[in-house]
């Protein structure tokens, strides 16, 4: 997705800071808890003697009831805050008539409003409508983007001390590597991890096999390492826990250990080019993880092996929806046939 400008991550946090922020910011992007974060930073600055008062929350307002909150004064502060959820990209400011904006200069009023600040928090991603263009070229957009595994590494590390216990650089790239990047999932695991250690204790890999739960792409890549390295006893017992937590469809995991499968073969094949590794990782796509796994895979396997599985993979729901198998024996028929 592509925007003409936008205020990154850390300018908003510098504003934030400074007591600078004034007017209407929409926040949005994948990363919600770094979003969550920033926003009750911004609802600290309220004076918490006043915070009643000069805090309101609408949900899905028309343009007439936003405006009108944005437009209140102070309650003995410097500033008052709204934070917008749920509401309509083409019901908000396009329920204005032309001549209303014209007449009013209503929009660059309210960007430029010197007593609020105006929040829209908004859950994902968003297209590129004619509201999302009017934050972007006033430089009011700002985007909190998963983390990066050297963000997320930190803040692992962050998260156990805050916790009074310690996890080093490595160990936290191994967590990343169990569950993604999505910091409320590493918060989550990193406080079942410090809970096991106890305070003062150092968190390892040992510690995070016994604890985590892994994510269905890490489980993925170790079914089909066991798998292709000629252990199936091992990956069928892998997907029968997986299968018995009820989580995943057989379906869903057949389509998964396919995708992984075609990412395996694409690397596979530009090896056999001898295209450079940073070439291949782009093609591939995706997480870090995924590439670095899928070449490694890929690495043991000759193209002619990985297109035999992705055909039985491929086949899975072809079966299912013709009646020859239900999802879990047409799952299992896709492993026998493929290993």
């Amino acid at each position: 997705m592509c925007y003409n400008r936008r205020m990154n991550e850390t300018a908003f946090y510098r504003e934030t800071n400074a007591k600078t922020l004034r007017g209407p910011y929409l926040l949005l992007g994948s990363e919600e808890l770094t979003k969550q974060e920033a926003l009750d930073r911004v609802l600290k600055l309220l004076d918490p003697g006043f915070s009643e008062m000069n805090l309101h929350r609408l949900k899905e307002p028309d343009a007439q009831t936003l405006i009108g909150a944005a437009d209140q004064l102070p309650f003995f502060d410097a500033f008052h805050i709204v934070v917008v959820s749920d509401w309509s990209d083409a019901d908000l400011f396009e329920s204005l008539s032309a001549e209303e904006k014209k007449r009013a200069g209503i929009i660059d009023r309210f960007f430029a409003l010197p007593d609020a600040i105006v929040l829209f928090v908004r859950r994902g991603d968003a297209k590129e409508t004619n509201f999302v263009k009017l934050f972007s070229k006033r430089d009011r957009l700002v985007r909190f983007d998963a983390l990066t595994p050297d963000r997320a590494a930190k803040f692992c590390m962050r998260e156990a001390a805050a916790r009074n216990t310690v996890i080093d650089d490595r160990t936290a790239r191994a967590l990343i590597d169990m569950v993604g990047t999505d910091a409320y999932r590493l918060r989550n695991e990193l406080s079942k991890a410090a809970g096991y250690v106890g305070s003062g204790g150092t968190i390892d890999k040992p510690v995070l096999d016994r604890v985590v739960t892994t994510s269905t792409e890490y489980n993925a890549f170790k079914m089909l390492d066991a798998l292709l390295a000629g252990n199936k006893k091992t990956a069928l017992r892998m997907l029968e826990s997986v299968l018995s937590t009820g989580k995943e469809s057989p379906m869903g995991i057949a389509g998964f250990l396919e995708g992984r499968l075609r990412l395996m073969l694409i690397a596979r094949e530009m090896l056999d080019r001898k295209r450079p590794r940073a070439e291949i990782v782009s093609r591939i796509g995706g997480s870090p993880y995924a590439a670095d796994a899928a070449i490694k895979s890929a690495q043991k396997q000759s193209a002619a092996t990985l297109q035999r599985a992705v055909a039985a993979f491929a086949e899975v729901n072809a079966l299912t929806k013709s009646g020859a198998c239900d999802e879990r024996n047409a799952l299992f028929l896709a492993i026998q046939r493929s290993f």
